[in-house]
């Protein structure tokens, strides 16, 4: 647990979604310039920008579920008392941890369909680039796992 409170402190998760939102800016601009200015543009800059484009959106994903800031209907938490709605989120954590088993199943198996398969510009295998899908769903699975078992022992850091 120490490993993963540490994790957040740096916020390496952060410092990534920052500097993809650079990249695509410079990558953008570089190849709106090489199109339009030099009339020869760059064949690998759209793979890139759509690469940090899926990574950030994963990334992002899971910064929002393990800081517990994703969009959500609070008028559960209005209308119930916090007994029951802190019970109503637990019901949805396990739902989502159901859907995230088969995500990063599922992510897994495309890789290896995707294996051999590679960008044209790149060259680089389109598992690679989609590996973070089962990636993200094994750490937003453990977070939604340590939230439920804080919030059924009534530890901190659960709902």
């Amino acid at each position: 647990m120490k490993i993963f409170q540490q994790l957040q402190k740096i916020q390496l998760d952060i410092l990534f979604l920052q500097f993809s939102v650079v990249a695509l800016i410079i990558l953008s601009a570089l190849q709106v310039f090489t199109r339009y200015v030099l009339n020869a543009p760059l064949s690998w800059t759209e793979e890139v920008s759509t690469m940090f484009l899926i990574w950030m959106t994963y990334v992002g994903t899971y910064t929002l579920l393990y800081r517990d800031q994703h969009a959500r209907v609070e008028i559960i938490d209005e209308f119930f008392g916090k007994r029951i709605s802190r019970w109503t989120h637990t019901f949805w954590d396990f739902a989502i941890g159901v859907f995230l088993v088969s995500l990063a199943i599922a992510g897994i198996q495309l890789m290896y369909i995707l294996y051999y398969d590679k960008t044209p510009a790149l060259q680089l295998s389109y598992s690679v680039v989609f590996s973070i899908i089962p990636i993200t769903a094994i750490l937003m699975l453990f977070t939604i796992t340590r939230r439920i078992y804080r919030t059924i022992f009534n530890l901190t850091g659960g709902r």
